[in-house]
C-alpha cells in the first residue's frame, strides 16, 4: 500500500527524535569508591572527574565517596570488578594474589623516585600482561597515582638507623613491604592508612610508613614527633573503572576520559613535587623533626633485602607465567638502565 507522503515525514521525524532522545539520554552517572579522606592529596583526582565532566557536557559526572564509604582499600578492587561501584582508587599492594602483574608497581626498592615509577607505569601500562589482568579482573586502568617517597614516622627518634628500628613495630602492607621491614630489624604490622593515627597513639604501632603528603593529611605529625626517610619510592593507587562500564561508553566519551587521564597522570608529578615541599614546611612549622636516613644506612638496609623484582619473577615462574615476568624485568631494567 503506498504511503501517504505526510505520513513518511512524520515517521522519520518521529525516528529521528526518538535517535536524538536515546542519544541525549546516554548519560552515565559514575560512583567513584575511595579509601582515601577527602583531603588535598586527592585535588588531581577531583579535578579529572571535574574536567570530564565539563568536557562531555554533563554526561559523565562522577561522584567520589571518600574514607571507605563505598568499601574498604582492601574491598573495592572485587567491588569495581562486580559493578558493585563503577569506579574504585586500588592501591595494588592491598591485592598481591589477583593484582600479580600490577602489583610490581609497588616492589620496594626498584625506583628511585616517582617520576621514574611513572614513567615504567606509562610505558607498561599498555603491554599485554597489563592489560589482561585488568581484563580478567573486569576492569579498565586510566592512570596511578605517583606516590611521594615513603617515610617512618613515630616517636623514637633514632629511625634514621637500623639499631633503630631493631625490634620496633612497623607499618606494612602487601607482600613486599613486609619483607623490607624485616629486613631492617623490624616488625612488621599491616595495618590500612585510616588506622595509622590510632596505631601510633595507642602505641600498637612504633612507626607509620607513608609519604610526605598524607603524614600531614592524616595529622601523624600529632601523634609522632620524628619522621625519617626518604625509604623507597614507588607507584600509588590506581583509578580503575568497571569494564562493562567503560565498553558501554561511545568512542568520543572514552577518549575525552583517555586524554583527561594521561593529564592527570603527569599533572600529578608536578603536584607532587609542591606538595611535598609545602608539606616540608609545615611539618617544620609545627615543630615537627624530619631527618634524613644516612646513605651508608640505607645502603645496608637495601644489601639485606632480596632482589624483590627478581623474587618476583620466580615466582611468576613458578605460577607458569615464567615468560610473561621475563618481558617485564628486561623491560624495566632497559628502562631503569640497569
Amino acid at each position: 500500500m503506498k504511503r501517504h507522503p505526510l505520513t513518511c515525514s512524520l515517521a522519520a521525524a518521529v525516528g529521528f527524535a526518538l535517535t536524538l532522545g536515546t542519544a541525549a539520554a546516554q548519560e552515565f552517572n559514575l560512583r567513584f569508591a575511595h579509601y582515601l579522606p577527602k583531603g588535598a592529596f586527592l585535588e588531581v583526582e577531583e579535578a579529572f572527574t571535574k574536567r570530564v565532566e565539563e568536557r562531555t557536557g554533563g554526561k559523565v559526572k562522577i561522584a567520589i565517596t571518600y574514607s571507605g564509604g563505598l568499601g574498604g582499600g582492601n574491598e573495592v578492587l572485587g567491588l569495581v570488578g562486580r559493578g558493585g561501584v563503577d569506579m574504585a582508587a586500588v592501591v595494588p599492594g592491598y591485592y598481591p594474589d589477583q593484582l600479580l602483574f600490577w602489583k610490581t608497581t609497588q616492589i620496594p626498592f626498584v625506583f628511585d623516585s616517582p617520576e621514574q615509577a611513572i614513567k615504567v607505569v606509562t610505558a607498561s601500562k599498555g603491554t599485554a600482561p597489563f592489560v589482561e589482568e585488568m581484563d580478567k579482573l573486569r576492569t579498565h586502568f586510566l592512570f596511578q597515582q605517583p606516590l611521594g617517597s615513603f617515610y617512618l614516622t613515630g616517636n623514637t627518634e633514632n629511625c634514621d638507623t637500623l639499631a633503630g628500628i631493631q625490634g620496633k613495630k612497623v607499618r606494612a602492607f602487601g607482600a613486599d613491604i613486609p619483607k623490607v621491614v624485616n629486613a631492617a630489624g623490624g616488625t612488621p604490622v599491616t595495618i590500612q592508612v585510616v588506622e595509622i593515627y590510632e596505631a601510633l597513639q595507642r602505641k600498637t604501632l612504633d612507626y607509620s610508613f607513608l609519604n610526605l603528603g598524607n603524614i600531614a593529611a592524616h595529622r601523624l605529625n600529632e601523634v609522632g614527633k620524628y619522621t625519617c626517610g626518604p625509604v623507597m619510592s614507588f607507584g600509588g593507587h590506581m583509578v580503575l573503572i568497571n569494564k562493562r562500564v567503560w565498553d558501554s561508553m561511545p568512542a568520543d566519551i572514552q577518549q575525552i576520559i583517555n586524554e583527561e587521564a594521561d593529564k592527570a597522570q603527569q599533572e600529578y608529578i608536578a603536584w607532587l613535587d609542591k606538595n611535598d615541599a609545602d608539606t616540608a614546611k609545615v611539618l617544620a612549622d609545627a615543630n615537627h623533626i624530619v631527618k634524613p636516613i644516612q646513605p651508608e644506612e640505607m645502603a645496608k638496609w637495601k644489601a639485606n633485602t632480596p632482589d624483590l623484582l627478581q623474587a618476583w619473577a620466580d615466582d611468576m615462574a613458578q605460577r607458569g607465567e615464567g615468560d610473561a615476568a621475563k618481558s617485564v624485568v628486561d623491560s624495566w631494567n632497559k628502562l631503569l638502565k640497569k
